[in-house]
């Protein structure tokens, strides 16, 4: 193996376990992006309460928060995102 990190060939070839954890990240975020955006349409429309968009935010920071996940400094950095998108939309309307 190359430099470029473990299971990596060089930069510009990840192996497919790395492709495969890459697209696994653009699909989460993707999801994410999507959902605090529906989230923040509907908060505008005057369609999603304060509590309904906290228990969506709850909802979604619970796997979070699993004993096997809450160590990970990655989830911790995913949920502090999370935190602060939820937060910009529950000042939206």
């Amino acid at each position: 193996m190359r430099p470029g990190g473990p299971g990596c060939l060089d930069d510009r070839h990840p192996t497919p376990d790395e492709t495969f954890i890459q697209a696994h990240e653009a699909a989460d975020v993707s999801a994410i992006n999507g959902i605090v955006s529906l989230a923040n349409i509907l908060r505008k429309r005057g369609l999603l309460t304060d509590a309904e968009t906290s228990a969506m935010h709850e909802s979604m920071s619970l796997p979070l928060g699993l004993p096997r996940h809450a160590e990970n400094p990655v989830v911790q950095e995913i949920q502090l995102n999370l935190d602060r998108l939820f937060a910009t939309v529950l000042k939206t309307r």
